[in-house]
């Protein structure tokens, strides 16, 4: 009984150790089952001895005479020691069974573990392969939109494993809270693994998309900044052609719109140069085929403003400034094309503030278009086309001294359309030569800004084209060829600068066509200076390349740039100079042909009242006529109603005559104080042909005042017919009250009837 004891306690000790695992391997399982095998074994060995010990205990309590001295004490102790082997037996045995079915259920646990983190770990190594290679560098828009659908896609998958990777996580935590890990860690440190390389795959992936989505993103707002940026273009070409060609207000009103377009250029403006730097961002940091897309699409914006804004400027001055002669036709056919024109953007009037101080060279790539016509006539575009004639048979009744007086002016008259007609075109030609270069260098696509950010535009670009020019010659450029260039333009920039010396010496032109041919050199000049600009800064930028180096050649080469550059600031400067000479020289002509032309409108006008002044008297004469006529054909007895309505109508047609001619010579001397008095000191002796400049309007009320002074006679003749003595119908009772005469007031009371 000791023994069965000792073992049974022996066996309890060992069931009621944990099962513990060294590896996460089937052969440990077999371990533990083959350990497990041999208890049982053990205890299946015992149960024979057991069976007969409980076998004798149960004969002990049935035998009276075998404890019949031990009483009821014995009999209770054999009971509870029966009940408490038993007991010890059966759980014993249970626990066994248990022991070796959680060993079973340890394996089927860990295959299910391996299986699951088996496929997860295969799809996470084709997704790290995945996301190890992303075609995100430097490629084309179109296939980094394609990439990013397609990490999209994959992050969407990476997000649908995250369900794989919980229950693998899951199947540990129960594995470990039921101590069923393996001493060496092995399916922690699996766990711990798939836990780290899916969430460095998480992050890979968000990273690329995040690099996709800017790069897509920046393209995409660029592209639709352009597209609204058309848009607004193209509906402001709309409404300026709608405002320019087919309305019908007046000037003020279409000024009035001109300047909401002014407005709305001021508004946008600063989109547009933010989008050209954000465009040459976009340009630096994408592909080939990109960069040159993008570039093609900044080409065609800039073009685009161009020609919209260079409408809107030539039109504004259209409106205000004073109409102009209609150029002719071989002005416009020169060997500048009229692309160029378009550079009109920084005009005064759109608000924009003109830098004096901008160097010169830059003004060869803006040149102003050439003035249009305004569609309408002015006095001497009708003066060249219809040339007038005096009629001087309508001096009736002039006095000498108003006939010299006439001579006077007619003189003074053909001299000044002498000299307008024989100078304004070559001024104009000259004018227009000299403001296709004289547009200051901060205008482009964005002029409507200050001008730093007018100039910036255009000074990158430059930039741009010397930098292309200088990577072109990078390869094949050496010292000693920077050294030739420098030479070859320090030699130009002598000769230049004495050039320019010579032809700003203050010299008067002698006529219109040596103005021309120096403003011809003028921009000869400018093409030269901006053909050596390209090629000065290209020395700059390979200069720059070349300066790591401190040998005697570099610093020679340094002075000679230093001293290049300083020459070409002295040349800019003395180009500036000569062509605010000649602009000096040109505007002084204009200054005096608009003078001239204002003191022609002035003797026209003195011209016309004189004419008018001579009708009148005309007809004044005629009046008097007409009364001396019905003094004598006037009834001896007074006559009727008629005849005094007769003779109230040439009463008050004599007055109306007396005031016209009154206000005429009261016009008269206020225009011959204007005129004569500054034109005394010209020369009347000299023999001019004469040519009046006339308007329309007054052409037209000429040649239909014969026809009113017609229409007037036969209406007097008409009230002197005498009527018959005995009719007198209702009809013509009254017929003074329908006339288009105002009612005359009788002061002696009516006449008798």
């Amino acid at each position: 009984m000791s023994n069965l004891r000792s073992w049974l306690s022996r066996i309890e000790t060992q069931l009621a150790r944990p099962v513990t695992y060294n590896v996460c391997h089937h052969e440990e399982i077999q371990r533990r089952l083959a350990q497990q095998q041999e208890l049982q074994r053990d205890i299946e060995q015992h149960t024979e001895g057991v069976s007969s010990v409980l076998r004798l205990c149960d004969i002990l309590l049935h035998d009276q005479d075998a404890c019949g001295g031990g009483g009821d004490g014995e009999n209770d102790s054999i009971q509870q020691t029966t009940c408490s082997l038993d007991q010890r037996w059966r759980a014993i045995c249970a626990m066994s069974l248990e022991r070796r079915l959680r060993i079973e259920e340890t394996w089927r646990l860990w295959c299910k573990f391996l299986d699951d983190y088996s496929r997860f770990e295969d799809w996470l190594k084709v997704a790290e392969r995945t996301a190890a290679n992303p075609n995100s560098d430097n490629v084309p828009y179109t296939v980094a939109k394609e990439e990013l659908k397609k990490f999209e896609g994959f992050q969407r998958q990476v997000q649908e494993h995250v369900t794989q990777l919980e229950l693998v996580n899951n199947q540990y935590r129960r594995l470990a809270r039921e101590n069923r890990t393996d001493g060496a860690s092995r399916i922690k440190i699996m766990v711990h693994e798939g836990n780290c390389r899916w969430d460095a795959l998480h992050r890979r992936t968000a990273a690329i998309l995040r690099r996709l989505k800017h790069f897509t993103g920046q393209r995409e707002e660029f592209e639709g900044t352009r597209e609204s940026l058309l848009v607004w273009l193209t509906e402001m070409d709309l409404q300026l052609t709608n405002v320019e060609h087919f309305s019908e207000t007046d000037t003020q009103h279409k000024m009035k719109q001109l300047n909401s377009f002014q407005r709305e250029i001021t508004l946008n403006t600063e989109r547009i140069d933010r989008l050209i730097v954000f465009g040459e961002g976009l340009i630096q940091r994408s592909s080939p085929l990109d960069a040159a897309l993008i570039e093609d699409e900044l080409e065609e914006l800039h073009s685009y403003c161009q020609e919209v804004f260079g409408r809107v400027v030539r039109f504004h001055q259209r409106l205000s400034q004073p109409p102009v002669l209609k150029e002719e036709p071989e002005l416009f056919s020169g060997d500048k094309p009229l692309e160029g024109s378009c550079e009109l953007i920084g005009r005064s009037w759109l608000g924009r503030s003109q830098s004096q101080g901008s160097a010169p060279a830059t003004s060869t790539h803006l040149l102003a278009p050439p003035l249009e016509c305004s569609g309408r006539e002015t006095p001497v575009s009708v003066c060249d086309s219809i040339p007038l004639e005096w009629d001087h048979t309508g001096d009736v009744g002039g006095s000498s001294s108003h006939e010299d007086e006439e001579e006077c002016v007619s003189a003074l008259q053909v001299r000044l359309m002498s000299e307008c007609s024989g100078s304004i075109k070559s001024v104009k030609r000259v004018s227009l030569i000299l403001d296709d270069e004289e547009q200051p260098e901060e205008q482009g696509l964005t002029g409507l800004t200050t001008a730093d950010k007018q100039s910036g535009v255009i000074e990158r670009w430059e930039l741009l084209q010397a930098q292309a020019r200088s990577n072109l010659l990078s390869g094949q450029r050496e010292p000693c060829q920077l050294t030739s260039d420098l030479r070859d333009i320090t030699s130009w920039l002598g000769w230049v600068t004495s050039e320019l010396e010579r032809v700003q010496v203050p010299e008067t032109p002698t006529s219109i066509q040596d103005m021309e041919a120096r403003v011809k050199q003028l921009k000869e000049m400018q093409k030269v200076f901006a053909h050596y600009k390209a090629v000065m800064l290209s020395l700059n930028l390979g200069s720059c390349e070349l300066g790591g180096s401190d040998g005697p050649e570099a610093r020679e080469l340094g002075e000679g740039l230093a001293s290049m550059n300083q020459g070409w600031m002295l040349a800019c400067t003395g180009l500036e100079e000569w062509q605010d000479s000649l602009r000096t020289t040109v505007m002084r002509c204009q200054v005096s042909y608009y003078t001239v032309t204002g003191q022609w409108a002035k003797l026209f006008e003195m011209t016309s009242c004189q004419g008018l002044q001579n009708e009148l008297r005309a007809r004044q004469s005629q009046v008097g006529s007409l009364q001396g006529l019905w003094s004598q054909l006037q009834p001896a007895e007074g006559g009727g109603e008629e005849s005094v309505e007769a003779r109230e109508k040439l009463h008050v047609t004599a007055n109306k005559l007396r005031t016209l001619l009154r206000q005429v010579a009261h016009d008269l001397s206020v225009v011959q104080d204007t005129v004569l008095r500054p034109l005394s000191w010209t020369s009347r002796g000299e023999k001019r042909d004469p040519n009046p400049p006339r308007s329309f309007f007054y052409r037209v009320l000429r040649a239909a005042f014969p026809l009113h002074l017609l229409l007037l006679l036969v209406l007097v003749l008409a009230c002197l017919v005498p009527l018959a003595e005995n009719d007198h119908s209702c009809t013509l009772s009254n017929n003074f009250a329908r006339s288009f005469y105002p009612m005359l007031r009788y002061t002696n009371g009516p006449p008798p009837t």
